[in-house]
């Protein structure tokens, strides 16, 4: 979609202790402090307004890995979880779109992002995000033991990326919805109409007898949903939400697979961060009850190395969605996110 413009011209420099000139064309990334990344960033606000082509460093010691992508979440942060979570240092280029438009897309394999840079050490580059998912959390030690395990770890990771990622085409949409899942039960609502406004039969019916909106268990069983089916964006939300809350309850070990993460406990986690944020559904937990995936939450969010990178200028900024969750791409504030503009 087109991004919402801030209004604000965007500025090649910024005065003051900030950042140098960035040059559009430049085929090298300049190295920069994660805090300078962050405070360009909001002053360009747009996404499709950034220059830069700059590089952060990531981490203790010499990198192991150079991600590139744009500045913002997306489809590098299980990356970049994966990374932080195993504490490896590592680099991010940071691809600025009209950067994008003035020639890096040439630079990468299938003209795409994100990309891996150099990942064989013989000066290829790896792109697409489920081959870097699985390529680096091997790397790490976050893929699974043997090799039963890794297919485990994979299953649920094609799982997640089905609903929660909507198959890599939004992180809201007809699969899974934020917005859906933020205005709840009102079904003639702007994200309800999207993808359908029925909900089965038996769910309809538990909510009517309880006189409430749907609770997650209220939803059609992942398991039970054929791929043709006329349900709303809620219920298949609560669908797929509530499976990841039966899979928590089997393991009994706060994790999906074993007792500690994997790649697919980061990607899970990332996408409950940004639901509980306090201007989507910070109570999701309680208003559906999933109290396995509210307890996920808190858990990851207080792994030392996991709430540093939250708190850290390192991550990239959120941006504003519209009422029926697309995507406006102009910055926005979030928890351990602030408006650094102001």
């Amino acid at each position: 979609g087109d991004a919402a413009g801030s209004g604000d011209e965007v500025p090649k420099t910024m005065g003051g202790n900030t950042s140098p000139t960035v040059v559009v064309q430049s085929s090298a990334p300049a190295e920069m402090e994660a805090a300078d990344v962050a405070r360009m960033l909001w002053v360009q606000r747009d996404l499709f307004k950034t220059e830069m082509h700059a590089l952060i460093r990531c981490g203790e010691g010499q990198p192991r890995f150079r991600l590139a992508y744009m500045p913002i979440r997306n489809r590098g942060e299980i990356l970049r979880l994966i990374l932080e979570e195993a504490r490896v240092p590592y680099e991010v280029e940071i691809i600025g779109f009209e950067n994008w438009k003035g020639g890096l897309k040439t630079t990468t394999p299938h003209g795409k992002l994100p990309v891996l840079r150099d990942f064989d050490g013989k000066g290829n580059d790896l792109g697409q995000e489920g081959a870097i998912t699985r390529y680096l959390a091997e790397q790490v030690g976050l893929a699974g033991d043997t090799a039963a395990e890794r297919a485990h770890v994979d299953s649920l990771y094609c799982l997640w990326f089905a609903t929660l990622r909507n198959l890599g085409v939004s992180h809201d949409g007809e699969h899974f919805s934020v917005a859906a899942l933020r205005e709840g039960g009102t079904e003639g609502s702007a994200a309800m109409r999207q993808g359908g406004t029925e909900t089965s039969e038996r769910g309809g019916e538990m909510k009517a007898e309880r006189g409430g909106e749907m609770k997650a268990g209220d939803a059609t069983r992942y398991q039970d949903m054929f791929r043709q089916n006329t349900l709303g964006r809620l219920e298949r939300s609560l669908s797929a939400l509530r499976f990841f809350e039966e899979t928590l309850r089997t393991t009994r070990t706060g994790f999906l697979v074993r007792d500690s993460p994997t790649y697919v406990d980061l990607g899970l986690f990332y996408v409950l961060f940004e639901l509980a944020e306090d201007d989507n559904c910070p109570e999701f937990a309680e208003r559906y009850d999933l109290p396995e995936l509210g307890k996920f939450l808190a858990a990851m969010q207080e792994r030392p190395q996991i709430l540093d990178y939250l708190q850290s200028p390192r991550r990239m900024p959120r941006y504003q969605r519209d009422a029926s969750g697309s995507s406006l791409y102009t910055f926005w504030p979030g928890k351990y996110s602030p408006d650094l503009s102001v």
